[in-house]
């Protein structure tokens, strides 16, 4: 009854809204020449939204030098000219309205481009590092030294964003970020996604977007902000694509290879990318943890990690073009990942400050296997030229990880060298997911200065996880019945939300709600422990901007989120690191709430400074438990604090010459966690800061030259306190065979300098970490173009499953 009444408010919304009057749509004409008045034909003409300067629509002029545009919807706008051997051109500022439909800009010349200025070549280039429509952009395809990475090293240098010791993502200096995947959640455990990141390529992605205060349209989970990974997709008409191959190395290799398909005419659109990936490296990790209680012990661990990743991935689709404002698509994407880890280690086992008594010698071998197959059909309607539109999505997702860890160890006493006892085990976890979903959007265009957007969305998860445990005795295993278990959770999520917005002279303003009916369903056969629970949430979302000037923008926006527990963090199953550290889900946990409040100031339209201030209630925490007699420590998911979070974000781009372009990003914040729990109550809290700069040198014969680096402050985490990070990278790149090639070095973590250190001490438990991953690498890169040059709009496509994805093995 309830999805019925959901879907019955939706439908009643859409079909009182469809069928209002089309609204006309404008037409632009210029003619362009170069400086002496004669027309330049095949020049470059786009057309840009004033506010943020986007991409609206692309022409190329004819012989005679014309250009006409047509279907420009409302709104402020300038058209950007360019044209091989001249300079870019800029127009001045118009507006398109109802009653001013035709813009004649009559001619634009372009002056021819200087061949050099102290022998500096200066081209146009797209900024690595730009901010719009409330975004913080990261175009990848303009990074020199991206080349050869993993998406997982650019995000650990993105403005911002910070990886802590277990390599979860931190969004200014909070957790609980949500990552998609060209708008797809990625349903992956915390560590299995840091895999993924690291299997991705950069030469796979075009932009990150990183966006802290989301609308109302997006799932409300992401308590710190949403990460979006957007994929190569074909803009071309014709066949076209390209190829890309890296190779690279520190004290192991690695190297991937790709390639991206596009197949556009005027009734479809067919694309297809490729990946394949090899990755081997390393971590060391330095462990000191000393335990209360009446014989107080020091527990020293050195452990060297060696890892092989293996990456096969795809995604295509089809688009068919019914008319010209009808569009039916499909697509499927899917990787098959595996994961092989050797782990051994040394502790050294001692009474607190005195002389090792024991060594407990362990070995940790594994591997993990991932697979995922998704399925997306989409369906757009482009209900007038002012921009009202409606667009369908139904998913479906299933993931499936299979998993086999051995763990071996032996005590050796250092007095006399015996080996004091001796155990073997291994555990066989596997997990399936399955997600179907179903979603529409709506926008209408009421008239020039206002629009109002609505939608709904239902998502179904399923997920079953299997836990085997066997025990070696005598070289044989036998089964332990008392640790297998089988854990079965369900969750239904129906969503509506509905956004209004209004522009006025100099101010624009957004308001929405968007309200989420949670049904969950954890049941634990061997421990016989069920547990239902059915919430409603509201999560309200508005913005004001005003306009004082053309140098001067001002913005506050208020934001109220949700992090629901990742289905692996529900999970209660025990999984062993060694014996004497576990770890073991937590099916009691409750979903964390954050408001976010920011306000913006925006000076010459490329300037930041964005203040914000966060409340998190009952966040869901990493805690530690320790056993006074076992000596056992027992890691788990705690709804452990209420977080503050003061911050200031400073954006500062730069061009001190015109070869020159800087971007900087400066985030300082104060963070503040309140620990409260039946065993302990305290605060963890300390003001941090970061620092990222990326500088890129425009040089002659088409070459780049990057120089970038980033620096983390000491910081805290929950219960954790952080020392400071930093590392610089560098890069080349020379474009060939006329510039459809590019040849990319670069070197990363220059002086090796990346490292997590830190720790926490409450109660009976102190635990330091130094964790060290490989490094300082070097990476060669090349990449070539093939097919047709003319560009056409491509139709972006975001699958409906977003928050599931992100959760769904957490």
């Amino acid at each position: 009854m309830k999805k019925c009444l959901l879907l019955g408010v939706l439908l009643c919304f859409i079909s009182s809204t469809l069928f209002a009057q089309e609204a006309p749509s404008g037409r632009i004409t210029v003619k362009i020449t170069d400086a002496a008045g004669k027309a330049l034909p095949f020049a470059s003409v786009a057309v840009r939204a004033a506010a943020d300067s986007a991409l609206v629509k692309g022409q190329m002029s004819d012989e005679e030098g014309k250009c006409l545009i047509e279907k420009i919807k409302a709104g402020k706008y300038y058209l950007e000219v360019s044209q091989m051997g001249y300079t870019t051109q800029r127009s001045t500022t118009f507006q398109v309205t109802e009653s001013n439909k035709n813009i004649d800009l009559k001619s634009m010349a372009l002056p021819n481009a200087p061949k050099n200025l102290k022998g500096v070549e200066v081209t146009a280039q797209k900024p690595y590092i730009e901010r719009a429509e409330g975004k913080t952009i990261l175009n990848v395809e303009s990074s020199v030294t991206a080349a050869g990475n993993t998406v997982l090293d650019l995000l650990r240098r993105a403005p911002g964003v910070t990886v802590d010791k277990d390599e979860n993502l931190v969004l200014k200096g909070k957790q609980g970020v949500t990552v998609m995947i060209d708008g797809k959640l990625t349903y992956l455990s915390n560590e299995a996604l840091a895999e993924l990141l690291k299997s991705m390529t950069a030469e796979s992605v075009s932009q990150i977007e990183i966006i802290t205060s989301p609308s109302a349209k997006y799932d409300a989970a992401g308590t710190s902000g949403i990460i979006n990974i957007k994929t190569k997709k074909g803009q071309l008409t014709g066949f076209n694509g390209s190829v890309n191959a890296s190779l690279g190395g520190g004290k192991y290799i690695f190297g991937n290879a790709g390639t991206n398909l596009n197949w556009r005419t005027k009734k479809f659109n067919w694309f297809a990318n490729l990946n394949y990936g090899e990755w081997n490296g390393y971590n060391t990790r330095e462990l000191d943890r000393r335990t209360g209680g009446n014989v107080p012990l020091q527990f020293r661990q050195d452990v060297y990690q060696t890892s092989h990743f293996l990456n096969r991935s795809m995604k295509s689709g089809f688009d068919y073009f019914l008319t010209p404002n009808h569009t039916i698509g499909v697509m499927a994407s899917g990787y098959t990942n595996a994961f092989w880890r050797n782990a051994p280690s040394a502790t050294q086992v001692a009474r607190l400050h005195g002389a090792t008594d024991s060594t407990l010698y362990t070995g940790l071998h594994g591997n993990n296997r991932f697979k995922n197959l998704s399925f997306n059909l989409n369906y757009k309607w482009k209900i007038d030229t002012l921009g009202s539109e409606l667009t369908m999505d139904a998913d479906y997702a299933k993931f499936k990880n299979r998993m086999y860890s051995f763990l071996a160890d032996s005590m050796v006493n250092m007095h006399d060298g015996k080996t004091l006892n001796h155990s073997a085990i291994r555990t066989l976890p596997n997990t399936e997911i399955q997600i179907r979903s179903i979603k529409a959007d709506l926008v209408r265009v009421l008239n020039k200065t206002s629009k109002i957007e609505a939608g709904a969305k239902a998502s179904f998860v399923r997920t079953e996880n299997n836990m085997r445990f066997d025990s070696m005795e005598n070289y044989v295993y036998k089964p332990v019945p008392s640790q297998y278990d089988q854990f079965i959770y369900k969750e239904d999520v129906l969503a509506a939300y509905l956004i209004y917005k209004k522009q006025f002279k100099k101010t624009d303003f957004v308001a929405g709600l968007r309200l989420e009916q949670t049904t969950s369903d954890g049941n634990s056969i061997s421990l016989k422990n069920r547990i239902k629970k059915t919430y409603l949430d509201y999560f309200p979302n508005a913005s004001i901007d005003h306009k004082f000037s053309d140098n001067h923008k001002l913005g506050l926006a208020y934001s109220r989120r949700i992090n629901r527990p990742g289905y692996g963090q529900l999970n209660p199953f025990m999984f062993f690191l060694d014996k004497y550290t576990y770890f073991r889900g937590n099916s009691f946990l409750t979903p964390e709430y954050t408001q976010n409040t920011e306000l913006t100031y925006m000076f010459k339209q490329k300037y930041i400074a964005v203040l914000g201030y966060s409340r998190t209630v009952d966040g869901i925490d990493e805690f530690l438990l320790l056993n006074p007699e076992s000596k056992v420590t027992t890691s788990t998911n705690r709804n452990l604090a209420n977080q503050n979070t003061y911050s200031l974000n400073l954006t500062l781009p730069f061009d001190p010459v015109k070869w020159w372009n800087t971007s900087n990003n400066i985030s300082l914040y104060y963070n503040q966690y309140r620990i409260k729990d039946s065993a302990v109550a305290f605060t963890n809290e300390r003001f941090a800061y970061n620092f990222n700069t990326t500088n890129t040198f425009t040089l002659p014969k088409d070459i780049k030259l990057e120089l970038g680096g980033w620096f983390e402050s000491a910081n805290v985490y929950g219960i954790f306190k952080a020392k400071a990070m930093w590392a610089m990278n560098a890069g080349v790149q020379k474009q060939i065979f006329k510039k459809k090639g590019t040849i990319k070095v670069n070197v990363n973590d220059i002086f090796a300098s990346n490292r997590f250190k830190g720790g926490t001490e409450y109660g009976d438990i102190y635990l330091y970490v130094n964790n060290r991953w490989q490094n300082r690498t070097v990476n060669v890169s090349f990449s070539y173009r093939f097919g047709n040059n003319k560009i056409e709009g491509a139709r972006e496509r975001k699958a409906g499953n977003e928050d599931e994805s992100r959760r769904a093995g957490n």
